[in-house]
Parts: C-alpha cells; sequence; structure tokens
C-alpha cells in the first residue's frame, strides 16, 4: 500500500508490472532445471522404498490407529463402502516450489495488496508414502500428457514449468508408489487416487491438451500397474446393470470386499463426457468418472465433486440420501481456512473430505485438519 500511495496507481501497477516480466522468466528457467531434479528424487525415492519394503525394519500400518470406529465390529455389522469418510489431500505431490516461483508470489502479494498471498507458495506435501502411512486414504495427483518417440508419458505437475516440484513426477512411478505401499500392507482400508489431467496446457516439450485417446491410455495404465489391488467399476457394481441401479439398491461393496484395495477416480475434465460415451456402464473402465452435481442422475454417475462446504451442505439430501452418490468436498484451500468452513464440513456426509492442512511427518507451523484425531470415520446417513 505505501508503495500505491507513494507513486500512485499508474506508476505503481506499471512498476510491478514490470518486476513480474523479470520475474517470469527466471521462474520459468528455475521450473525446466526442476524437471532433471524431479527425476532424480523419485529414481532414488523409488529404490529406497524397494528396498525399505523387503527389509525386516518394516512395520505395516494398524489401521486401527487411524480410524474413529472398530474396524472388525464394522465389517461384521455389514457397512459399506459409501459409509465411511475418508481423509485425503490436494496436490498430494507438490513437496515445494522453486525460491524464483515464492518470488513471483511475492510480487503478486505486493501488486494485488495482499489479495493473492506469497504464503500460496509455501504449500509443500509429505511423500506419498508418507501420508499413506499417517492414514491419509484419498490422495490427488495432477498431470500433464507428454507425447515423443512414440510413447505418451504423463507428467505430474501443478504448473508446468513454473510450479512442479514433485515427489513424483512420472506417474507410473507414482502409481507404482502406492501400489508397492498397498502390497506391504494387506487388509489396509481402501484408498482412492484422484488423477486430474490439468486443463492449461504449455505447447513445449512434447506437452499436450487432455483428449479420450490420452484418457484410453491412462486407464490401461492404470489397470496395468495396479492389477488385483485394483476395485474397478465392474468390481463395484457386481451383478447391476449400471451405477444408477446400483445406487437405487443402496448396493454399494461392503467395507470389508474393499479391504486391500486401490480405487482410481478420473477427474472431472475435457475428455470425461468422450471417455463415458466409449462405454456408458463403465464396466470396461480401470477408473471411476468423477463428475459434477449435474450429473448425479446419470446412469453412469459414481462419484462426484461438490468443493465448497456450504455446497455439499446444500446438495447433501440429493447428493446421498436421494442419489446415494460418494461425494469429494475439500475442507480448506491454503493458505485459507476457517472454523466456519470446517464446522459446515463436519455436519456434511461427504465421503471424501480433502484437507491441505493434514498431520505430517515432519514439523509445521500451521495448525492440522482431522476427524478428532482420525483419518477415517463412519458418516451420519
Amino acid at each position: 500500500m505505501q508503495w500505491f500511495l507513494k507513486y500512485g496507481p499508474v506508476k505503481a501497477v506499471l512498476s510491478l508490472v514490470a518486476i513480474l516480466l523479470v520475474l517470469l522468466p527466471s521462474a520459468a528457467s528455475a521450473g525446466f532445471g526442476t524437471i532433471d531434479a524431479n527425476k532424480a528424487y523419485q529414481a532414488e525415492h523409488m529404490r529406497y522404498l524397494r528396498e525399505e519394503y523387503y527389509s525386516e525394519s518394516y512395520v505395516p500400518c494398524d489401521e486401527s490407529k487411524i480410524a474413529a470406529f472398530n474396524i472388525p465390529d464394522a465389517i461384521a455389522r455389514g457397512v459399506k463402502y459409501n459409509e465411511v469418510a475418508f481423509l485425503g489431500t490436494h496436490n498430494s505431490y507438490k513437496i515445494g516450489s522453486t525460491d524464483e516461483y515464492k518470488k513471483l508470489y511475492e510480487a503478486f502479494d505486493v501488486l494485488t495488496f495482499g489479495f493473492i498471498s506469497s504464503e500460496t507458495a509455501l504449500f509443500a506435501a509429505d511423500t506419498l508414502t508418507q501420508q499413506l502411512q499417517l492414514g491419509i486414504r484419498n490422495l490427488e495427483i495432477d498431470i500433464e500428457t507428454v507425447v515423443g518417440d512414440g510413447s505418451i508419458d504423463f507428467a505430474v505437475s501443478h504448473i508446468p514449468y513454473l510450479d512442479n516440484v514433485s515427489s513424483c513426477y512420472d506417474l507410473e512411478l507414482a502409481l507404482e508408489e502406492v501400489k508397492l505401499w498397498s502390497d506391504n500392507n494387506p487388509g489396509h482400508l481402501p484408498v482412492s487416487v484422484i488423477i486430474e489431467p490439468k486443463r492449461a496446457v504449455v505447447p513445449i516439450d512434447g506437452m499436450r491438451g487432455f483428449n479420450v485417446d490420452y484418457a484410453n491410455e491412462l486407464d490401461k495404465l492404470v489397470s496395468s500397474v495396479f492389477g488385483e489391488t485394483l476395485l474397478t467399476p465392474a468390481d463395484m457394481m457386481g451383478e447391476y446393470s449400471s451405477f444408477k441401479e446400483m445406487r437405487e439398491a443402496d448396493g454399494w461393496l461392503p467395507l470389508g470386499d474393499t479391504m486391500g484395495k486401490v480405487l482410481v477416480l478420473l477427474h472431472d475434465c475435457s475428455a470425461t463426457t468422450k471417455f463415458i460415451k466409449q462405454d456408458e456402464t463403465i464396466k470396461s473402465r480401470a477408473m471411476f468418472p468423477v463428475l459434477r452435481y449435474n450429473d448425479r442422475n446419470e446412469s453412469y454417475t459414481s462419484f462426484i465433486l461438490d468443493n465448497e462446504p456450504d455446497a455439499a451442505l446444500k446438495h447433501q439430501e440429493e447428493n446421498i440420501d436421494k442419489c446415494n452418490l460418494i461425494v469429494r468436498t475439500r475442507a480448506d484451500s491454503f493458505p485459507d481456512f476457517s472454523e466456519e468452513r470446517y464446522a459446515m464440513i463436519n455436519q456434511c456426509s461427504s465421503q471424501i473430505i480433502s484437507s491441505d492442512y493434514v498431520v505430517k511427518a515432519g514439523e509445521t507451523p500451521y495448525h492440522t485438519f482431522s476427524f478428532d484425531g482420525y483419518t477415517v470415520k463412519l458418516i451420519n446417513k
């Protein structure tokens, strides 16, 4: 504000835009260099994990410590998958930002008089394995499609070449990391992974806009990596002809039948409609399409996004009670949170609650959000 008062609105804005023009190339340049660092980090991380899981020191997670209910009792009573709420993370792969990206956000902070906070660039998550070890049972991974040398690959990145620090840059290895954890923690509570193809495209280095052909390749990749660990739409539906028929019969699988399994969810994206039209039963698919409120009555709908707690509460009777859907809602959005928002989260019956403020492996200067100290709970339907 002092800058604004001293130089006047026009000169202040022009000066700050000039600063951004200097910082953007620097941030982009740092992002280019980060790709190799990401790959090296992931290769070393995976090498360590493969050795750790086969060592005598590894101890599987005790699921009873993360659930706010008695798991064997819930299974014996026939509690269903859609009657359980799981704490998840947003941008689960993002372990930090480059110094250049942080400087860019410091400039944004000044330019917008704090409306865009410099703290935004400070967000950092644990590795996928650390999160799973601590009880997180829903992960979210953003991807970009990279085509080259006859191959189709998927890079895990927030904003290409600007904000792409990642613990698991190669999606195939990221999925293998989840599979390794699952294999070495037999009988764990079900884990779901949301894969979100980003809409922004940087048409360099083989990056392409996500389309239905790439969605099909992604579906094949998910199936090949997880194998029998994967719980597919066909597994969930069983003898029902559609998700709608299954939902109307309250035919979601019992929790006991989902233990030790991984579900992969395709976040609503530009290819969703065509992906569904290829098989509206979804029975041939590895991934569950995650749709929106307006799609709640479709025959192929199972999971939907209703990210704002007030909207989730407003739509709860329709989404949960009537349509019998599984809903993903966000508790907060780093660096913003509020007790009012958390109060609404505690009232709603969404089954996937994503937070940027979960407990971490190391010390954190921020508060933490949980279900009274647990990461999994039963919901009130």
